[in-house]
């Protein structure tokens, strides 16, 4: 295992420890800031973030990494010298749940990257579920959070929407769920045997790597939500696309420049056929 793997490894795990006992006393609700390139009403750094982050960027340093970290909250440098990794987390994804109180899909996620952008890696912490995965040369698998044995998973093979596929999406918010039933209005009632998980971002690509879910589909996504998820996808064969100015898709990159923006139409799949399927029944 690499250095990196061991050090984000490590990270996830402070951070569930952390989250649990914070959870338990009632702390890390507070406000303490705002989110780059989102609205207050969509969502706010809380204390359980900052938290989070600060995690993260010890771990990374005294495992004397040097990398550019890209946070959903901001952008640090860690390590000496010229950074050997470029790293994008969503260091607790989550936080609308953990702030009113719901304790319900609270994860971290972190994904590493070559200086040039190709995505190397990923870890995530399934806080509640006690699961850690890892994105690695050889794939992705999962096991308890305390250490244990690990298991190999990979996405389905599902290509077409008469499978029984499960499609996700983060409905939680108004505005994302008034687009996404009028978008999808017709697709469901051509396909009633469709189900869809009401969750999404950052925590979705450890699902759709393990095959608990077979696509994910989102209008107006924001970047920091796609990409700290973006080793799960690179090492488990994921197809990920994002609708041009045109309308037409075309392969999702990481873009640290863009990292505050948003994909008007976004989805992720097991496979690319089944990807193009789902688009092309739309409204």
């Amino acid at each position: 295992m690499s250095a990196i793997d061991e050090a984000l490894q490590a990270a996830l795990r402070r951070v569930s420890e952390e989250v649990l006992a914070q959870a338990g006393q009632g702390l890390g609700r507070e406000v303490v800031g705002t989110v780059p390139g989102r609205p207050e009403s969509e969502d706010v750094e809380i204390g359980i973030d900052s938290l989070c982050d600060e995690i993260l960027l010890e771990c990374l340093s005294s495992a004397g990494i040097a990398a550019q970290v890209y946070s959903e909250h901001g952008a640090d440098v860690v390590g000496s010298g010229e950074p050997e990794y470029v790293v994008a987390v969503d260091p607790f994804d989550g936080s609308g749940l953990y702030r009113r109180g719901i304790p319900a899909e609270w994860w971290s996620v972190a994904s590493y990257f070559d200086v040039d952008g190709t995505p190397l890696g990923a870890a995530a912490v399934d806080i509640l579920r006690g699961e850690l995965y890892a994105a690695q040369e050889d794939g992705v698998t999962v096991g308890p959070v305390e250490g244990g044995a690990r298991e190999r998973v990979s996405p389905s093979d599902k290509e077409s929407l008469d499978s029984d596929v499960t499609l996700s999406a983060y409905l939680m918010q108004p505005s994302y769920i008034t687009e996404w039933t009028a978008r999808t209005r017709e697709m469901m009632a051509r396909h009633p045997g469709l189900r869809v998980w009401p969750n999404g971002g950052a925590c979705i690509y450890p699902w759709l790597a393990r095959g608990r879910v077979d696509a994910y589909l989102m209008f107006d996504e924001p970047r920091s939500e796609v990409d700290p998820g973006l080793g799960f996808a690179a090492r488990s064969g994921l197809a990920l696309f994002e609708a041009d100015g045109h309308g037409c898709l075309e392969e999702y990159q990481f873009s640290p420049e863009h990292r505050t923006g948003r994909s008007a139409l976004f989805i992720a799949a097991c496979s690319t056929e089944l990807a193009h399927k789902i688009v092309a029944e739309l409204a």
